[in-house]
């Protein structure tokens, strides 16, 4: 038996080889979500997170069980940069979608709009909501348009399952450093966002 010098906070016991004593090290880095923060909905007219920046070239947009105030809306998203969110007609988006209760498909695209478009029609009655996970695909000072893309999925006011892709951009090159969503008129009455960082290692 050998004793083992004891290790700082944080730290774990790992194997240093045959023959060897184990060591208290630092759990290596790996690739992982970093939350960057989350906003809670209650009958609010949209939720904005803050805080993206070059640290990521990836982040993740999570809207989690949101409920508009009102029947029949769409869930919107939209950009910002230290000036505040851009409500300008600068998104292109296409946004396909279908429901449970067809085997057709629609879609809804745009060259210029003051929002970008992710899933239609979402109802508020008891059960009704929506949910989605959608991506900036750079970091916040890369040399590209600011892509959006990802898919969402929810209940609309016929109690019908309704589901979305989406593929956007902004249509310039912006230092974006935060990301809102609403819904096409009216309140959030409740539900979550919450923005992660990815990292590549």
């Amino acid at each position: 038996p050998v004793a083992i010098a004891t290790g700082r906070d944080g730290q774990v016991l790992t194997s240093a080889g045959a023959g060897a004593p184990p060591l208290f090290e630092a759990l290596p880095a790996s690739g992982s979500w970093t939350l960057i923060g989350t906003q809670e909905a209650s009958s609010d007219s949209s939720l904005t997170q803050t805080g993206l920046n070059s640290t990521y070239d990836l982040y993740s947009v999570v809207v989690s069980d949101m409920v508009p105030a009102t029947d029949s809306k769409h869930l919107w998203i939209r950009l910002g940069d230290s000036g505040g969110i851009d409500s300008g007609t600068d998104y292109a988006y296409h946004s396909p979608n279908s429901t449970s209760a067809s085997a057709s498909y629609g879609a809804n695209p745009s060259a210029g709009d003051s929002t970008i478009l992710a899933v239609l029609a979402i109802g508020n009655a008891a059960g009704e909501g929506v949910s989605g996970v959608y991506y900036l695909g750079k970091p916040a000072d890369g040399s590209t348009r600011t892509l959006v893309y990802g898919s969402g999925a929810g209940i609309n006011a016929s109690g019908v399952t309704v589901c979305g892709d989406l593929y956007a951009s902004h249509l310039s090159v912006i230092t974006h450093d935060r990301v809102q969503v609403l819904f096409s008129s009216g309140n959030i009455a409740s539900g979550r966002l919450s923005v992660y960082g990815l990292s590549h290692t």
